[in-house]
């Protein structure tokens, strides 16, 4: 049996999905996850296999490094360098205990900034890490800058859960299919929803179809009150699958999105995408009239043009897309997530 400790920041039920299937390999996983500060109410209930610690209980890095002696584990994923305690422990593992530290990333290379881990990459990323484990192939040319070889950079650590969203059963939508068109995520600047409502309203006939907005965050008194859209609270994923299975597209505006692991659930659950040409994820999920229609986030002309070309497609064509979207999700699971960390112990 594996000992996997995984030092997170802030964990979301697709996490999970990946940790029970590090599990079912003969994994025992502990996870320190981030308890402050949070942006979603949600945190993993216990289960058989998996020990969870607040991050919040490790007042200095000596108390982490004491667990990570104590636990002894074969391999530590860490949730990228943003957290510099984390980097302080991971780099003493790397010096003391010589064992495999894989931290994942979904960032985007953008140059700017990103210069400065770049030409320090030698002295901070390679002495923290053994491998970079990232989202898809817009993080691996970040991941080549940094100097990482080939045989270091693992792909695609991040997955939706699978087995849920699969449930749908894709032919209930050819009885009458649902003219509801539906967002997920937080309610944010940075998602772009006043370009996605004004594109809205400038459309005059939606032939029947509405909009649906789920989530939480701060611009959220913005979007009330709006005729034809919808708002719902954050809701767990069990609810969100039963949201997704009377609906009958998806939409994703962001104006910038790492990955979007959303658009993974959306093509797991069968509905057409439409998406921001910004968001890492639709390399993989979203494919130009096969399954979606990719847009321009900031331009309002780009978005309802998206939007019209799917109200108009018709029924055959809304089916046609959502086969391809379900078969576009299997590219990545649960369970290929945690059989790539595990190549590292070989």
């Amino acid at each position: 049996m594996n000992t996997i400790l995984i030092l997170y920041t802030e964990l979301m039920p697709y996490n999970v999905a990946v940790i029970r299937a590090l599990i079912k390999k003969d994994c025992r996983v502990h996870v320190v996850l981030q308890d402050t500060d949070k942006k979603t109410p949600y945190y993993p209930s216990e289960e058989e296999g998996v020990t969870y610690y607040k991050r919040s209980s490790f007042a200095k890095v000596s108390h982490l490094y004491m667990l990570v002696k104590r636990l002894a584990p074969d391999l530590i994923w860490t949730a990228g360098w943003l957290d510099p305690g984390y980097n302080k422990v991971v780099g003493a593992v790397r010096r003391k205990m010589h064992i495999p530290v894989v931290a994942g990333s979904d960032t985007q290379w953008r140059g700017g900034r990103q210069w400065l881990n770049v030409f320090t990459a030698f002295f901070r990323h390679h002495r923290w890490f053994s491998h970079l484990f990232v989202a898809g192939e817009w993080q691996m040319e970040y991941a080549r800058k940094l100097g990482f070889r080939e045989d270091q950079i693992l792909k695609h650590n991040l997955s939706a859960d699978v087995d849920l969203f699969t449930r749908i059963d894709l032919s209930v939508r050819e009885k009458q299919y649902p003219r509801r068109l539906l967002y997920v995520g937080r309610f944010s600047k940075e998602k772009g929803l006043n370009y996605l409502l004004e594109a809205w309203k400038s459309i005059p006939d939606k032939k029947g179809w509405r909009l649906t907005l789920i989530g939480n965050g701060p611009e959220r008194d913005k979007l009330c009150n709006i005729q034809d859209v919808e708002v719902l609270d954050f809701m767990d994923q069990s609810a969100l699958l039963l949201e997704m299975t009377v609906s009958g597209a998806f939409i994703l505006p962001s104006v910038f999105e790492p990955w979007a692991l959303v658009l993974h659930e959306a093509a797991c659950a069968g509905l057409p995408i439409l998406s921001s040409n910004r968001c890492g994820a639709v390399t993989c999920f979203v494919k130009e009239q096969g399954n979606g229609y990719l847009f321009i986030p900031d331009n309002v002309f780009s978005i309802r043009r998206s939007i019209e070309k799917l109200i108009t497609a018709g029924e055959g064509n809304w089916l046609r897309m959502g086969k391809n979207s379900r078969k576009l999700s299997l590219q990545i699971t649960p369970e290929k997530v945690a059989e790539t960390l595990l190549t590292v112990l070989r």
